[in-house]
């Protein structure tokens, strides 16, 4: 037992000075080198410390998919800015859910959908009017549908293009 307690000891001690002597310089030449000549090119970028931008680093703790929500809010905010120059339309206050598509007519080449939102009003709509809270474009209207494209987050947080649309029912009485 001393002979394991006396070899674990001399491990100890002798460990550190064995460092300190690797560590010294064993020629004078090397006093007179310059730092940066003394290692080759290929080690270079192993000696600097990268940069770090503390500004932009990610919280660890925090939610990964909330930050991505956050980042996709962002970005959609600033889309809506751009949409809000614009005049908003009466049917972007109403839900497209709540809105019902009761007729499309011809008005020379173009045609005309006719839109009755939850109170039994009736609107007239063309393409490239507005509609829903999603600011959804009428892209093009046909015999019985209506395409709408919205702007939506989808669940990686950016922000795409979604085609809906609305089309009508037919009510037997």
């Amino acid at each position: 037992m001393s002979r394991i307690f006396i070899l674990c000891f001399a491990m100890l001690i002798g460990s550190p000075v064995a460092f300190a002597v690797t560590l010294e310089p064993t020629t004078p030449a090397a006093d007179k080198v310059a730092p940066d000549e003394a290692v080759p090119d290929a080690m270079q970028h192993l000696l600097k410390a990268p940069e770090i931008d503390f500004a932009n680093l990610r919280d660890p703790f925090a939610s990964y998919l909330s930050l991505v929500a956050q980042r996709g809010q962002a970005i959609l905010n600033e889309r809506r800015l751009r949409f809000e120059k614009r005049e908003r339309e009466l049917l972007e206050n109403f839900d497209l859910s709540t809105l019902k598509l009761v007729g499309i007519y011809s008005m020379g080449e173009d045609q005309v959908a006719m839109v009755e939102d939850a109170s039994g009003t009736g609107h007239t709509v063309r393409r490239g009017n507005y509609m829903g809270k999603n600011n959804g474009r009428i892209e093009k209207i046909e015999v019985d549908t209506i395409y709408l494209v919205e702007q939506i987050i989808n669940p990686a947080g950016d922000v795409v293009d979604n085609q809906v649309t609305l089309t009508m029912k037919e009510v037997n009485r």
